[in-house]
């Protein structure tokens, strides 16, 4: 009888670990060494997370944010429109289906609003925030413009797991989503790409947000600021989020706000990923990885390193995957934030 019971009540314990915004958090560093290797090589502010779906375990490491979103809040938009149909067996209109394609597959942002309406805006989503488990976008997120909206990578690695997993979402609902994340077109080319040819068989379902700020138009070479200089890491990151006339304040002058009255490059990039194990396994959501950077890279550059640090955090599954994977040691890399 305790056997029985014990089976019936492990794939609930599971869920529940699964669900709990207390779920075992842990270095990133202790499951890939390289990635912190990495984010001390670059001149970018970085921040991962890695989730393991079925056990409840997080990876988080480099800098927390929060950092802005863009277009990687599309998804949980479409998840939410999808579960407000669906719950109330209301069908599919035209308008639901083509603006829910644009605005995830091509990244069309004037479906974004479209859709917004249908779930009455940003407080229908936070509304949705909630049941999925993380509160904490609510207090992040914008009150006019959704693309302002931010997180930290952990945040974004369990909104997408609750996109995955949670049993507030209807099936079809993320059924629907997960045909909408193949759908992204010409090889992720919005941003970076998490490799999953790394895992044969596997397939990662992907959204990538970013947003730059042009070079001026004579191509005048824009100065770079090194994170470094600033003493307090917070002040870098509120300062990164201030547009060129609102840094123009007089108030508080930083690096940032000294090139105020120049054109820059600054390239905000983000990607979520829902790692889907193989057919032979029943394609469940496995894994979630989310990176988030700001840096003055070029775009180009930005979604190179978004590549490179997609690599490298799926071999670090693969590893464990394949049971070589280990706890690094507990002196693992660390990278200074002040």
């Amino acid at each position: 009888m305790r056997r029985l019971l014990a089976v019936v009540l492990l794939p609930v314990l599971i869920w529940l670990g699964i669900a709990s915004q207390s779920a075992a958090e842990a270095p990133l560093c202790t499951l890939s060494p390289d990635f912190e290797r990495q984010v001390l090589a670059n001149d970018a502010i970085v921040g991962a997370a890695v989730y393991d779906l079925r056990t409840g375990s997080i990876w988080s490491g480099g800098h927390t944010g929060p950092f802005a979103l863009h277009s990687v809040i599309k998804p949980p938009i479409a998840w939410a429109v999808l579960s407000d149909a669906y719950e109330a067996g209301r069908p599919l209109t035209k308008v639901h289906r083509d603006s829910l394609f644009y605005m995830v597959a091509l990244s069309f942002n004037p479906d974004v609003s479209t859709l917004l309406s249908m779930i009455g805006g940003l407080q229908g989503l936070n509304d949705f925030y909630q049941r999925w488990g993380v509160p904490e976008l609510i207090e992040l997120s914008h009150r006019s413009r959704w693309g302002a909206s931010r997180a930290q990578p952990v945040h974004l690695a369990r909104l997408f797991a609750a996109l995955a997993m949670s049993e507030t979402v209807p099936d079809l609902a993320r059924e629907h989503g997960f045909d909408l994340l193949r759908a992204v077109v010409d090889g992720h080319r919005w941003g970076a790409t998490i490799p999953e040819q790394s895992l044969p068989g596997w397939e990662s379902l992907i959204k990538t947000g970013n947003f730059t700020l042009p070079e001026s138009a004579g191509g005048d070479a824009v100065a770079k600021i090194d994170p470094h200089d600033y003493l307090d890491r917070h002040t870098l990151l509120s300062d990164l989020y201030d547009v060129p006339t609102e840094a123009r304040d007089d108030e508080g002058d930083t690096p940032l706000k000294q090139l105020a009255s120049r054109d820059r490059v600054l390239v905000r990039m983000n990607s979520a990923a829902i790692w889907l194990t193989a057919p032979s396994q029943g394609s469940q959501p496995r894994y979630v990885v989310a990176i988030m950077q700001e840096s003055f890279y070029t775009w180009v550059g930005s979604r190179k390193l978004q590549d490179f640090i997609g690599a490298i955090l799926a071999d670090a599954i693969v590893l464990r995957e394949a049971g070589q994977w280990s706890d690094a040691p507990s002196h693992c890399i660390k990278r200074a934030l002040s």
